[in-house]
């Protein structure tokens, strides 16, 4: 998964917009933010790529669906 960091003010302030326009086209998205995404693997100014990680139930952290994308 990919995130936006909070200091990344620019792209952070674009995303409700592009949430409208998929919403208008039928896909469901929804903002998230977290303070523990999971373990960055990629990094960047921008952005963190994390993996996800695991609840004991299986579920993953971060996400009330336990899905990752």
């Amino acid at each position: 998964m990919a995130w936006f960091k909070s200091s990344a003010h620019d792209l952070v302030e674009r995303v409700d917009g592009y949430l409208e326009i998929l919403a208008a086209h039928g896909v469901d998205c929804r903002r998230l933010e977290s303070s523990s995404p999971g373990r960055i693997i990629y990094e960047d100014p921008y952005q963190v790529v994390v993996m996800p990680e695991e609840e004991p139930d299986g579920r993953t952290a971060g996400r009330p669906d336990g899905r990752t994308c």
